[in-house]
């Protein structure tokens, strides 16, 4: 079966990579760097089982810049376009997307039209709708940004919105890529599908924002939060996982969702989802008070790799810091920083996590990290 991936990113090559091994794929994107890196069979995936499954798996897939060609004779199309939030209003960015679905709709008539980016609850009905379109359907990915081909490859679930024969041949293509037996498939509705992504992914931030309130208040009240959360934790409804502190829930995800279930509650009574969304910053707001009590001269963000993010919750520290009229240097580990003398020049250094090489100074670093391995 030949199958089309319209994108390039990481939702879109863990997808082609792991039906590359029954089907024959093509990836499309308008980036050439990256199309020129895939046909020579590098992939540009965090995971760290990419090179093991490549040297194992012959694959049949290939990229170009040229969308009409890869649809061409496809039998499926899988969609990944990266979304992004208006700042102003809140509502999701979905012009990109839309256009790659029209393309895709009008030269492949007939041919299913699987998106996977989390869209807003509602998009997919409200598309085939104005395209006239029964071919359209929502199948959400669940996977781990570091860890996108392994969960593509071992699914814990599959989530396909339409009940019908369409959404049973989707979840037969998605069921063909994994290789974990007897993975749970659930056919739904589309919207429904949408919410349960969104809904889902609230749920981990809320997880998130929990543990970091617990700490919040053990450091308002003098409390061992770690006593408190070993404790808590050893109910099995609550389990010992996801549970250490940190500055707050960040990558694309968790905060996207988040934010659209909160500017989405409008009319609906709920005290829960809608708060999550500012929860990070309730948080943020108690550590930069927590940094500045201990009165640093100079003050170290230790973010190695760090890009500019709007919701990346170590940048945001670092702002109000900024803001609080603070002297703030952040070491990245690019262009040249030298770590020595980042740490040797800071009084105070802010870390996300308490890892091995922030061991010798250990007794200068500001981490809410309650099980460190360092």
């Amino acid at each position: 079966m030949k199958i089309a991936v319209i994108g390039l990113g990481v939702v879109a090559l863990s997808d082609a990579l792991a039906l590359a091994r029954n089907n024959d794929v093509v990836v499309t994107g308008p980036v050439p760097e990256r199309v020129d890196a895939i046909n020579a069979g590098l992939y540009p995936l965090s995971d760290p089982s990419v090179a093991a499954y490549v040297a194992a798996n012959a694959l049949s897939l290939r990229a170009t810049l040229d969308t009409a060609e890869a649809l061409d004779g496809a039998e499926v199309v899988m969609i990944s376009s990266p979304l992004s939030l208006d700042p102003a209003t809140g509502a999701y960015r979905t012009v990109e997307l839309e256009s790659r679905i029209e393309m895709a709709y009008r030269l492949c008539p007939g041919v299913p039209i699987v998106i996977r980016s989390a869209v807003p609850i509602g998009f997919t009905q409200r598309l085939r709708e104005s395209l006239g379109a029964r071919s359209i359907l929502c199948a959400p990915e669940f996977t781990r940004e570091a860890q996108s081909l392994e969960d593509a490859l071992n699914p814990r679930f599959i989530i396909v919105g339409d009940r019908g024969p369409l959404g049973s041949k989707v979840s037969a293509v998605l069921l063909g890529a994994a290789q974990r037996p007897g993975v749970p498939v659930k056919l739904m509705g589309a919207a429904e599908a949408e919410a349960v992504k969104h809904f889902s992914q609230a749920y981990l931030a809320a997880r998130v924002a929990y543990f970091n309130e617990l700490d919040s208040y053990a450091l308002a009240k003098g409390l061992n939060a770690r006593q408190v959360i070993d404790g808590v934790c050893l109910d099995p409804r609550i389990g010992a996982y996801a549970n250490n502190p940190c500055f707050g829930y960040g990558g694309h995800r968790l905060p996207r969702s988040a934010q659209l279930l909160s500017e989405s509650f409008g009319g609906v009574p709920a005290h829960v989802v809608p708060t999550v969304a500012r929860a990070n910053d309730t948080r943020i707001s108690l550590l930069a008070s927590k940094v500045l009590e201990r009165a640093p001269q100079r003050i170290g963000v230790y973010h190695p790799g760090a890009v500019t993010a709007d919701s990346d919750p170590l940048l945001a520290l670092r702002d109000r810091l900024v803001a609080a009229g603070a002297e703030v240097d952040l070491f990245t580990g690019q262009d040249g920083d030298d770590f020595a003398r980042f740490k040797d020049e800071h009084d105070l250094v802010v870390a996300q996590r308490l890892t091995p090489e922030l061991r010798d100074i250990r007794g200068k670093v500001f981490s809410r990290d309650l099980y460190a391995s360092a």
